[in-house]
């Protein structure tokens, strides 16, 4: 049986601390410009690392979580991102 894989989601900022801090830690963790990262932030939700096992989502989360932003690890088992709701034209 094939591993499942995981990706990690940016929700956006937690209560825990302020968003300037926030913006600051995240910036310098995900070593990017702070404008980067606060562009991130506020266009939350955001993919930011895909195919991940769960050990390791599990751990980019608590890193994450350190900085004041709210993440989730989803699991990829049922990637329907590709797919498409609009009808076919016949």
């Amino acid at each position: 049986m094939p591993e499942e894989h995981f990706r990690l989601i940016l929700k956006g900022y937690s209560k825990e601390k302020g968003e300037y801090y926030t913006e600051q830690d995240f910036a310098a963790l995900l070593k990017i410009d702070v404008k980067k990262a606060k562009k991130l932030l506020k266009s939350a939700p955001v993919k930011l690392k895909e195919g991940l096992t769960e050990e390791m989502a599990a751990k980019y989360k608590k890193a994450m979580e350190k900085t004041g932003v709210v993440c989730e690890i989803e699991t990829m088992r049922f990637d329907l991102s590709g797919l498409s709701l609009k009808p076919l034209d016949n």
